[in-house]
């Protein structure tokens, strides 16, 4: 489905409101803008269960029929008072197969006066799928969108669909057709999956996880191990892990799941179901792990009303982008600060150019905030930022190399959760980014002309600063100091040199 099949607004900051009517829920989110890293700015859900009945009678339930379309007026007129500039209503498999669909399409038409698009199974699928390019556009493997009627799975390859198809086997219809017994519910999935003949070549692959069921899974699992950052997307379990806790969590009774509270109530109720699902289609497939995201349905549709040029923007930089503009102390000196970094970068190849571009995005973001908290709240809003397109290893890297950058020890307290989330080599290179971003700000105060004149270029296997004339040097030690600790966090020597001004000021400061 292309983007050329939807109403969009008229401009580039327009609000894009989604309705997305499922099985289970129905939502209703407004992104701030046709963006490559959209923020959603409303984000209301009622839990309706369409599907309820539909497995067992063909229908959606009078009582569900009623509530949805009351429920899908209200969500219209909250989009409407916003307002939008374009309002969309998805349904998926619960309308789609009810033999009263077009019935509840009608009614809903009445009573909001906004068309429904019922998408096909395929549709869908697809939807899902550039939902989870969107945030990850390299992403290969499968994805497996779960809702309460059907789980989409894709198989994409560097962000491109490749294969795709719609199996009738979400927590709803299960239920439905298994009288409520878990325990009858994996041959039904099992048979399910062997329908699908080109899962056969995409083994051994990423598994990208989407829809509310599964995220659950994810929330309980950062609840039971302490996991110190609480984002679902992002997340990522190895395949053994998660087939574990899934078989755990497909044991628990009513009251265990009535007392659990890291999930809402429907949620856990719902719990096993969606734990018995994942745990089959992980011993089919034998993922190498599993990959959580936020993004499915909803987002591939805002991803598909892009224009080429903003679909091929990187999404992180997109959102370190936004952020630094929220928080600018002067004009934006990004493009200064990666060039003057360059010598550092080739030292330090194994960090990916995007991140130490997403670093100087977002450099200054701290100035605001007192001097003694501003590495600790850099830190913060990096580890916590809103846009669902980093991974938990961009978190923890951007986090740490901004604590660095404002004066933060590596090795502190403050500065675990970022360690926890690297690992011990990639914690050393945010360190040593950081202590280059500290260097170039004590030269520049974050202004891009003062950068082109202290130099720092390769010199042999180590690295020379250069202070021209024109160089503003107050305390030139200082200067010396901040070299030296960032040669030692790359480790390699950097030697400093002083134009004649500069020079005599050295001396002056020492004596």
């Amino acid at each position: 489905m292309t983007s050329k099949q939807f109403e969009i607004g008229n401009g580039a900051r327009s609000r894009l409101g989604v309705v997305d009517i499922g099985s289970n829920s129905i939502r209703l989110v407004v992104y701030d803008g046709l963006t490559r890293a959209p923020l959603p700015i409303v984000n209301r859900k009622a839990v309706i269960g369409l599907g309820t009945d539909v497995e067992r009678s063909g229908r959606i339930g009078e009582d569900s029929f009623d509530r949805g379309v009351s429920a899908i007026a209200a969500l219209v007129k909250i989009a409407e008072d916003v307002p939008v500039a374009s309002l969309t209503l998805l349904a998926t498999a619960a309308v789609r197969e009810a033999a009263n669909g077009d019935e509840f399409r009608a009614a809903v038409k009445a009573a909001c006066g906004h068309d429904m698009q019922v998408l096909t199974g395929d549709e869908e699928a697809q939807m899902s799928a550039l939902g989870v390019a969107s945030a990850s556009p390299h992403a290969s493997g499968i994805v497996g969108d779960l809702g309460g009627g059907s789980l989409e799975l894709i198989a994409i390859e560097d962000g491109k669909v490749m294969q795709q198809t719609s199996l009738p086997i979400g927590p709803l219809r299960l239920i439905e057709r298994t009288g409520g017994r878990l325990d009858d519910a994996s041959l039904i999935i099992d048979e399910a999956l062997l329908t699908v003949p080109w899962l056969d070549v995409m083994r051994n692959r990423e598994f990208y996880a989407v829809g509310g069921g599964w995220r659950a899974i994810a929330r309980m699992h950062m609840g039971q191990h302490d996991y110190p950052l609480q984002v679902i997307h992002g997340f990522h379990l190895q395949s053994r892990e998660a087939r574990d806790f899934t078989a755990m969590l497909e044991h628990l009774g009513r009251q265990t799941t009535a007392q659990i509270r890291a999930v809402s109530r429907k949620r856990a109720e719902g719990l096993p179901w969606g734990a018995v699902i994942l745990e089959r289609v992980i011993a089919s497939l034998r993922p190498s792990d599993i990959v959580f995201s936020a993004h499915g349905l909803r987002e591939g549709f805002h991803f598909s009303a892009l224009d080429e040029a903003t679909r091929a923007e990187d999404p992180l930089l997109a959102a370190c982008r936004d952020l630094a503009s929220q928080h600018r102390r002067f004009a934006d000196a990004s493009t200064a600060l990666s060039a003057w970094l360059a010598p550092v970068a080739e030292l330090l190849d194994d960090v990916a150019p995007r991140l130490i571009d997403a670093a100087c995005l977002i450099a200054d973001i701290g100035w605001l905030e007192h001097p003694e908290y501003r590495g600790e709240q850099a830190m913060l809003r990096a580890l916590r930022m809103p846009w669902s397109v980093l991974s938990h290893a961009d978190r923890g890297f951007l986090g740490l190399t901004l604590f660095v950058r404002y004066g933060g020890s590596a090795g502190s307290a403050t500065a675990a959760t970022c360690r926890r989330l690297l690992g011990e080599d990639a914690s050393a290179r945010a360190k040593a980014l950081g202590k280059a971003l500290r260097l170039a700000f004590e030269l520049s105060a974050g202004r891009a002309g003062a950068l082109a004149l202290a130099p720092l270029t390769r010199e042999g296997d180590g690295l020379a600063l250069t202070l021209l004339n024109d160089a503003a040097v107050a305390a030139p030690e200082k200067i010396e100091r901040y070299a030296a600790s960032m040669g030692r966090a790359i480790g390699t020597s950097v030697r400093v040199s002083f134009a004649e001004e500069s020079a005599s000021l050295k001396k002056k400061a020492a004596g």
